[in-house]
């Protein structure tokens, strides 16, 4: 992408910048060259840019606003000194998916991409932001999932696991939950969880699918066999952009996470067999 942005995009992106702004009491100050929050490093048009990708473009100034957003909030907490990285992995396609301003790799299966998160505080609670690629050039963090990373996101899912085995028997038996700053989507990356998920807790070495719904971001369900499909792409729709998970459910292997398919036939049958 250039340097340089068309003046509708400009536009787009200053709208998008002074949305955030006010809605969520931010101190910016605007000027030719980009943006500067108090103690942060300037960011530049072009890294909001690369962020808002194709929205920004296309004219969507819902999503450029989410995804610009994203990224203020985590260049300044990237600044706080106190910050804290960790693993994430975000639906391929998402509104809040920032595109070329994220390094990230695809998870086999295609479903989600996995990178680095920064967690920042939501109201009372948390919420984790893909890391911008300016932001960490201009604080010296890598941008690249490393080993460590990845060894920490599979103590996150043993905890899951850990979970889900003492919950066996009680309402909240078959709920996947957040942990140590790492949504639903981001735990289904790791390979301890899906192991898990596959084999049961009687760990059944029969068993090669299970079939998940993470319509939101904070829950997943994998006790789907009463569950009509169409809810979980209403309870997507009817969820805060920010805030949505996958819009369909999606088929878990040992390996893999991939969208289950559109036959609601062929969906049927794979949360049948997944049980």
């Amino acid at each position: 992408m250039s340097t340089e942005q068309p003046p509708p995009v400009r536009a787009i992106l200053r709208r998008s910048v002074l949305a955030t702004s006010v809605l969520d009491d931010l101190d910016v100050d605007l000027d030719d060259d980009g943006v500067r929050l108090p103690g942060c490093s300037p960011l530049e048009w072009a890294d909001l840019a690369r962020a808002a990708g194709t929205a920004a473009t296309d004219g969507e100034e819902d999503v450029t606003r989410l995804r610009v957003g994203d990224v203020l909030h985590a260049h300044r907490e990237l600044h706080s000194g106190t910050a804290r990285v960790v693993p994430l992995a975000v639906p391929a396609g998402a509104d809040r998916h920032p595109g070329f301003g994220w390094t990230h790799r695809t998870v086999l299966g295609g479903a989600l991409n996995l990178g680095l998160g920064v967690v920042v505080p939501h109201g009372r609670s948390e919420r984790t932001l893909p890391l911008p690629v300016a932001s960490a050039r201009a604080t010296g963090r890598s941008t690249l999932t490393g080993q460590e990373d990845l060894a920490r996101l599979e103590e996150f899912g043993d905890l899951v696991v850990q979970r889900l085995l003492r919950d066996t028997g009680t309402p909240t038996a078959g709920v996947l939950r957040p942990v140590g700053g790492c949504d639903v989507p981001t735990l289904l990356a790791s390979r301890t969880l899906r192991e898990h998920l596959v084999a049961g807790p009687d760990r059944t070495p029969g068993n090669v699918l299970r079939a998940v719904a993470v319509p939101d971001r904070t829950r997943g369900w994998f006790d789907l066999a009463r569950i009509d499909p169409a809810y979980v792409g209403a309870a997507w729709a009817a969820t805060d952009p920010a805030d949505r998970g996958l819009r369909r459910p999606v088929i878990v292997t040992r390996e893999e996470v991939a969208l289950a398919s559109t036959s609601p036939r062929l969906v049927e049958n794979v949360l049948t067999e997944g049980q």
